[in-house]
């Protein structure tokens, strides 16, 4: 699973004075059905290829390197990632890849350390969320991140079992049996709290609606706003059922939440306020440092111009509106922009549906004034 610590130890990571090669590579079915990505690797390695200015032992290796990354493509078969980051340092006998479920845009990149951008960029624009799966007695706790999930824990409680005979005897037994059930949905609900400290969202898995009322009852109220809904699922499911079953719930809750804030951007932009839609507002926005909030389509790219001399970026000035000298081009500003909004603290989301894109020309953002 994609995790901060991983990001960190690679952007820590050089093996100079030689390179470090790193593709992005969207392998997904439904954008490729018939392996176009093989297609697009071959024209990203032609074009590298062409602009190639190295020597020696450093040349050596980087040929090496997009030689194994082309046996790599044509052999492998990638399951179920939609994007292949592969990462290679020949000379150094140095390989690292990472499977993901987002689609990343396809980028190779060749430097002296991994490039990890976009992965930073992914870490940031997504939250973990956690899927509590519930029984009288049982629960199991999943953590789900960017289209994984693994299980953080299981609590047991030992339940005496219901009395069937009648009379006082039983009733006592029935209130002790519902003190241990409250006790372990308790124990469920401190261990939720312990784990939920930042802007963690909560899934519940439901295996009756008396098991989810008594948890919420004894859930603390700070984790109430975070639950997104509720899935029915069984504490013995196959792992690739939850999966499916929370994915589903989860895409859903963030396309809904990401139309949404579109809604607010556009009424907002019309009535003059703080919002901007476009690049070319966006730019301005981000270079005058206001954005609090960037909404960009994942696949979104633009040839542009930047500033020598204060970075201001633009998809068609030539010259700098800000310091009136010349500016440089440059293949793609958006990550650049991105990068600049996140560096002032502006928070990121990324729109993955193209129709709700194309609402705000692919970028737009909210403004702190």
């Amino acid at each position: 699973m994609l995790s901060k610590e991983i990001l960190k130890e690679l952007g820590n990571f050089s093996l100079q004075p030689y390179l470090i090669t790193t593709l992005y590579l969207n392998v997904s079915p439904l954008s490729n059905p018939k392996g176009e990505y093989k297609i697009i690797w071959k024209d990203l390695k032609k074009n590298f290829l062409e602009s190639l200015n190295l020597e020696g032992e450093i040349k050596k290796s980087v040929l090496s390197d997009l030689e194994y990354i082309e046996n790599l493509i044509d052999q492998v078969s990638f399951g179920s990632a939609n994007t292949i980051v592969l990462m290679s340092c020949s000379a150094k006998d140095w390989r690292y890849q990472i499977p993901l479920y987002p689609i990343l845009k396809n980028k190779l990149v060749i430097d002296k350390d991994p490039y990890t951008r976009p992965l930073s960029y992914l870490i940031i624009a997504n939250k973990p969320y956690y899927l509590v799966v519930l029984s009288r007695g049982d629960a199991r706790v999943f953590k789900y991140f960017i289209g994984e999930i693994r299980e953080e824990g299981e609590i047991k409680e030992e339940i005496p079992k219901k009395h069937k005979q009648g009379g006082w005897e039983a009733s006592d037994w029935q209130r002790w049996h519902e003190t241990h059930v409250i006790w372990h949905f308790k124990e469920v609900a401190e261990f939720l709290d312990k784990k939920i400290q930042g802007e963690e969202k909560i899934v519940l898995g439901t295996t009756s609606p008396k098991n989810t009322s008594e948890f919420l009852d004894v859930l603390p109220k700070r984790l109430h706003e975070k639950i997104i809904g509720e899935i029915p699922i069984e504490l013995d499911s196959p792992i690739n059922e939850i999966l499916e079953k929370t994915h589903n719930m989860i895409e859903a809750h963030e396309e809904n939440e990401i139309n949404d804030l579109i809604d607010q951007l556009i009424v907002t932009n019309a009535k003059g306020k703080e919002a901007v839609i476009g690049l070319e507002d966006v730019a301005h926005a981000v270079h005058q440092k206001r954005v609090k909030m960037i909404l960009v389509y994942d696949q979104f790219e633009q040839p542009g111009f930047q500033c020598p001399s204060c970075s201001f970026m633009s998809p068609y000035l030539e010259n700098c509106p800000y310091c009136n000298v010349k500016m440089e081009k440059r293949a793609d500003i958006v990550d650049e922009l991105i990068e600049e909004a996140i560096i002032n603290n502006s928070e990121l989301k990324y729109i993955k549906n193209k129709e709700l894109a194309e609402k705000i020309k692919n970028i737009g953002a909210f403004l702190r004034f």
